[in-house]
Order: C-alpha cells, then structure tokens, then sequence
C-alpha cells in the first residue's frame, strides 16, 4: 500500500541531504504521504507513510535503496528525515564500537550471565572513555589501565 501511494500521489511533505564523508556520497530523500481513510479505518493510529531513498556512492559503487516506513503522526519530511539518519548514529556511536572494539559478535566468554555481563561492562568503558574525552576506546584502554582511581572516580 505505501508503495502504491508512493507511485501514485504527491507528497504532503518532502526533504533532500546530501551527505559526503567516509569516502562516500549519499543523497536521502525523504516523502510523506498521507494514509487513505479506508486504510486508517482498518489499523488505528496510521496516519502518514513515509519513504527514504538513498543514493549515492560507495567505495566507487552506485548504490540505491528505498525504505518504507509507517508513522502514527503527522510530521514533516525535514523532522523525518533527521529521525531516521539519527537511529544510525546508535548504531555508529555504540553497536560498531562494541562489536569492533570488544568482539562482542563473537564473544569468547559464553554460557549463562557472562555476555550480558561483559555487555554492561564495555558500555561503561566506552561510556567512561567518553566521559573524560578520548577520542579512540583504544586510546582510553591504554591510558586508563593504570588509573583504577580515575575510574573509580565515577561511581562516587
């Protein structure tokens, strides 16, 4: 049904970035489109869909990808489009750093509380490296294995 309105109807709203880092170009585009009454009466709360493109370069490869999405509210394409590249800053900012940093897609410590354990430990750590300004968990490893006090010092 997105799909359809996306082909078929204009837009209640529409926001373009362009972004260039990390050795890539990518342009989003983000459109809202109203939900058909008949549609809100059968799934309360569905007010609008909302479709991201995403195009671009990676690596020298073209690249391009559409995502449907569904939303209980009635937003604008600019306050979406900023949502969506949001979500990926949790990604880049704490899952990447965890599964690169500590291995954590590939845990040596298994069986009963030991990964969920470890996974409270190394987001304190990166929390913690944050906290007094390193720029690489790395960096904060080496200069704070020796400064259990300075550590310590968080938890008063």
């Amino acid at each position: 049904m997105a799909q359809t309105q996306f082909l078929q109807s204009s837009p209640l709203s529409c926001a373009t970035a362009i972004d260039s880092r990390h050795s890539r170009i990518v342009k989003r585009t983000c459109q809202v489109f109203a939900v058909p009454e008949s549609l809100q009466n059968q799934w309360a709360g569905l007010k609008t869909f909302v479709v991201v493109e995403r195009q671009g370069e990676r690596d020298r490869q073209p690249f391009h990808e559409c995502q449907f999405y569904i939303c209980s509210q009635h937003l604008e394409a600019q306050q979406l489009l900023a949502d969506t590249q949001g979500h990926w800053g949790i990604e880049n900012r704490l899952h990447w750093v965890k599964d690169v940093t500590f291995s954590e897609d590939f845990p040596l410590r298994r069986g009963g509380n030991a990964p969920v354990n470890w996974a409270i430990l190394h987001t304190f750590l990166i929390t913690s490296a944050r906290f007094f300004g390193f720029r690489t968990i790395p960096q904060a490893q080496r200069a704070l294995s020796n400064q259990l006090q300075k550590v310590f010092s968080l938890f008063v």
